[in-house]
């Protein structure tokens, strides 16, 4: 995948319930020239974003009260809607367990970063998530066209090889997937 993208007519929804960090991701996404962010603190308040607004991509907490990130990804992937429900959902968060991982993996989410966030690693996941959805089609989730299911499923996936990794994440260790 290439390195630079022009964000400049992307739309992306932050679902955060931490003031503070929804502040920090609508700075860094608008240094990365992307010109509407919509901001929910909630997973239902982003649901109904989604619903009305439709973004290109969402970047969503896991833990998030009292509707968190798994929740709304359920809803978000059940939906009759296809443009909905094939949503790309980059899952940041503070909650990098392996067991969330793989939770989210098989819920339908595009990538997850752990948070502190670095924004060359934000970038390049926003850009490769988008860039697989322009070439392969839209997808509920990781596993769709583009991706292949190392292992041959979700129970012994190694999820340092599930999407290749930037540089810059291989020495951080904060993009996991």
């Amino acid at each position: 995948m290439r390195e630079t993208w022009d964000l400049s007519k992307v739309s992306c929804l932050v679902a955060e319930d931490n003031l503070h960090m929804r502040a920090i991701l609508r700075s860094v996404l608008s240094g990365f020239g992307i010109r509407t962010v919509l901001e929910a603190s909630d997973g239902a308040d982003a649901l109904e974003l989604v619903v009305d607004r439709k973004p290109d991509i969402v970047l969503c907490d896991w833990a998030m009260t009292p509707f968190g990130g798994s929740e709304f990804l359920r809803i978000l992937r059940s939906d009759h809607d296809s443009v909905v429900s094939t949503t790309p959902v980059l899952i940041v968060t503070a909650h990098a367990r392996r067991a969330t991982i793989l939770e989210a993996i098989g819920i339908g989410v595009h990538g997850f970063v752990a948070k502190p966030i670095s924004p060359a690693i934000l970038y390049s996941h926003i850009g490769d998530i988008l860039e697989r959805q322009k070439l392969f089609g839209r997808s509920k989730g990781m596993l769709g066209p583009g991706w292949s299911k190392p292992g041959g499923g979700l129970r012994g996936a190694n999820v340092s090889v599930t999407a290749p990794l930037h540089p810059a994440a291989e020495k951080s260790g904060q993009a996991l997937l």
